[in-house]
């Protein structure tokens, strides 16, 4: 007899299919985002870069601390439906604070972009 998945494993799978897709009921793709639906494939380099990048606190309420983005040029941060609420230009700082009080209550996706990589963290807005 199968087992159901969990529903946390669910939320996972949907959540990285609307993140590798970047559409969402008629939205507009993500830019930088392949469209390939059959897989998604992660370099080496980004999976270093993403582990090197430190968020902090999590859940976060009102500003939000991001270390190790020396490289960084670009930050964009995602509800889980894919709507863009922050993009933000970054200038060869190491450590950033990114103000998220206008944010509501959730899950979201941060993308930092390099000239060589690009790498996804997630926290939590409370």
């Amino acid at each position: 007899m199968k087992r159901p998945l969990p529903l946390a494993n669910f939320a996972i799978i949907i959540i990285t299919a609307l993140l590798a897709t970047g559409n969402v009921s008629g939205q507009a793709a993500l830019p930088g985002v392949s469209q390939d639906r059959s897989a998604i494939i992660t370099d080496t380099l980004s999976v270093n870069f993403a582990q090197k990048i430190k968020l902090y606190p999590v859940p976060v309420s009102s500003d939000l601390f991001i270390d190790n983005v020396a490289n960084v040029t670009r930050i964009e941060i995602f509800d889980i439906m894919g709507n863009k609420h922050i993009s933000e230009v970054c200038d060869n700082q190491d450590n950033l604070r990114i103000s998220v009080s206008q944010l509501t209550r959730g899950m979201y996706f941060i993308r930092f972009t390099t000239p060589g990589a690009t790498a996804i963290k997630r926290f939590t807005k409370e």
